[in-house]
């Protein structure tokens, strides 16, 4: 019987050692893209990840970076996780399955005419700013000649200025983020520190594209499957589309209906 019990006893120890969902500090990479994640790792999608991953009992320690050198950051340096990688992108270590949405679209100035659009189409001979890359990303090289102009900005301030001075007719690029900035820029020009908008311009969001899944990777297979267990059982309860709908809600006046909670 003694023996029973010791037996019992170590293959307990050797369970909770080497079994699933043990807990880990995972060391994530991932970029400033307010409302989705501000500099601390905070906001919807952030927050969506730090709720999953403690509800399989692991911790997150968010490192964060500009946009776009997460990638490059991730491939050259040992972090255990990436935040987050679109659906045609491929990355070293085990990927998960999409777990919340982007979504691109045209910010456009209300009673412009364009507030109703549907289709990118409509944009024929307007003036349109976008993001680095974005002909490509979007699927709209071949559109490119219809337009009056098309400008890429990597700097969020220089994509929401132009809309809210009259210098361009639509931002191409994720509603939620432009809606965040034009926000902001709206308030600096009312504090006077913008003089060449007009605060009084509203503006409206308008789903043109596909919503774009995703993903993250993990260098430990395991990380990746429990990440995937407990998105699924939280999604289930309502948890996560009440963690992440109230930084969309801010933003209802400007992007509607037309931005997903996930």
């Amino acid at each position: 019987m003694r023996e029973l019990v010791l037996g019992t006893f170590v293959g307990l120890l050797l369970f909770m050692a080497v079994g699933p969902g043990q807990a880990k500090e995972i060391a994530m990479i991932a970029p400033i893209i307010p409302p989705h994640f501000d500099d601390q790792g905070r906001g919807r999608i952030g927050d969506v990840i730090s709720a999953v991953m403690k509800h399989c009992g692991h911790s997150v320690t968010s490192n964060m970076v500009p946009f776009g050198r997460h990638w490059a950051d991730y491939k050259e340096q040992e972090f255990d996780a990436l935040a987050t990688a679109e659906a045609d992108q491929e990355f070293p270590g085990y990927t998960t399955k999409p777990f919340i949405h982007l979504q691109d679209g045209a910010s456009v100035v209300e009673g412009s005419g364009l507030e109703n659009a549907v289709a990118v189409e409509s944009f024929a001979g307007k003036r349109i700013i976008s993001f680095p890359g974005a002909q490509k990303i979007l699927g709209i090289e071949h559109l490119i000649p219809t337009f009056a102009s098309f400008k890429n900005q990597a700097k969020r301030f220089d994509q929401v200025r132009p809309l809210l001075a009259g210098r361009a007719d639509a931002i191409f690029a994720d509603g939620l983020i432009t809606a965040y900035f034009l926000q902001l820029v709206r308030k600096r020009g009312e504090a006077g520190q913008e003089p060449d908008v007009d605060t009084a311009i509203k503006t409206r969001f308008r789903r043109i594209f596909a919503k774009g899944p995703q993903r993250l990777y993990f260098r430990d297979k395991a990380i990746a499957d429990d990440f995937d267990l407990c998105h699924r059982e939280l999604e289930a309860t309502g948890a996560l589309d009440s963690i992440a709908k109230p930084y969309v809600d801010q933003y209802r006046s400007i992007v509607g209906d037309q931005y997903p909670v996930r």
